[in-house]
């Protein structure tokens, strides 16, 4: 069956008005130029990928210099959202709870509302104390949360400043007052 697909037709097809067309349609061909064409796109989307990860890798390491850890710190996998912990000021048992979320969430058979939901809530508590350390407002804290390839970059690349002693709270969004 594919054999036939794959033929080039030699007959010229009749249309319903009775002509014919001189040119004949080959199959092979448009299936050459159609995969060529998916992976072009598929490198194009690669590349634009890879340079949105090195953009948030190299804010991430900015980010970490501009707060006095080394920026070697953030390129470890759980050492740095350890740091991190500590750069935002939250409480040290944020970080099992970010890295059991993160886990569950990576699970597909985990991937529900509710784990979902708790990674959006964890990471904001991160954004927010983040936005206050570095003297930014709530709505800073927003946008590092939901478009963290902008926010990450204004943060490690503009005027912001780390200060160690600003006021947040150990327990950041879920404090009690």
């Amino acid at each position: 069956m594919l054999d036939l697909l794959l033929k080039t037709t030699t007959t010229k097809p009749v249309f319903f008005n009775g002509t014919s067309s001189s040119s004949s349609f080959d199959v092979e061909s448009f299936l050459t130029g159609a995969s060529a064409a998916i992976i072009v796109l598929a490198i194009f989307a690669l590349l634009i990928c890879l340079a949105i990860a090195a953009l948030i890798i190299v804010s991430n390491c900015k980010i970490f210099a501009k707060a006095g850890q080394k920026w070697w710190k953030a390129l470890i996998p759980l050492y740095n959202s350890w740091v991190q912990t500590k750069i935002c000021g939250l409480a040290w048992w944020w970080f099992p709870i970010f890295v059991v979320i993160t886990a569950l969430f990576s699970e597909p058979r985990m991937s529900n509302y509710v784990v979902s939901m708790g990674l959006v809530l964890v990471s904001f508590n991160y954004c927010y104390n983040m936005a206050i350390k570095f003297g930014k407002s709530k709505g800073f804290a927003v946008l590092l949360a939901i478009l963290p390839v902008i926010g990450l970059p204004m943060l490690a690349f503009g005027s912001a400043k780390y200060d160690k002693d600003a006021k947040v709270d150990q327990n950041g969004i879920f404090s009690v007052k």
